[in-house]
């Protein structure tokens, strides 16, 4: 692995913002449209609700929210094949660098590495679901929950995890 940190303009962002082979992100030293002078700074990327780290990359007075690891795909990875998605080798969404990325489809980006194990693994943990009027109900697994009361799956694991409140007027909580 080469660390040597090599930077390159940004795709319609060239001569304002860059991005480098182990993923930062820097505006570049420019005059403003009032004339003012504006040095470059690494710009601080935030982690999005799903993991994933964005920047705000600004132009013409308007903002553009860009996901970290498809600028550095976009920037470094060549993709002859036109593959739509990005996959982290290592299963890290926080390590972008230009050696852990790869294009892909979606099919092998939602069936690589430990994904399905984890997600089936998660399915069986036990649950409480809680009804409007306060009533705990156990359950030994997520799945077997969503299956007796008519439930789909992927909501109840929204509300596990923090992405949604309610379902169907149920709350749920983890049974450590």
């Amino acid at each position: 692995m080469d660390d040597k940190e090599i930077w390159r303009d940004i795709k319609g962002f060239e001569g304002l913002y860059q991005i480098s082979t182990i993923g930062r992100v820097r505006s570049l030293d420019r005059v403003d449209s009032r004339g003012n002078y504006r040095k470059g700074k690494v710009l601080a990327d935030v982690v999005s609700g799903n993991g994933y780290h964005q920047v705000n990359l600004w132009r013409d007075g308007k903002v553009e929210i860009k996901l970290t690891h498809r600028l550095m795909a976009k920037t470094f990875i060549p993709n002859p094949d036109n593959l739509p998605q990005v996959n982290h080798r290592d299963e890290d969404k926080g390590n972008n660098r230009v050696e852990n990325l790869e294009w892909c489809t979606a099919s092998y980006n939602t069936n690589y590495g430990t994904r399905n194990e984890r997600a089936a693994k998660a399915n069986e943990q036990a649950i409480y679901v809680i009804t409007d009027s306060g009533h705990r109900y156990y359950f030994d697994s997520v799945r077997k929950s969503a299956e007796i009361l008519g439930l789909k799956l992927c909501s109840v694991s929204n509300c596990l995890h923090g992405r949604q409140k309610t379902h169907r007027s149920f709350k749920f909580m983890w049974a450590v």
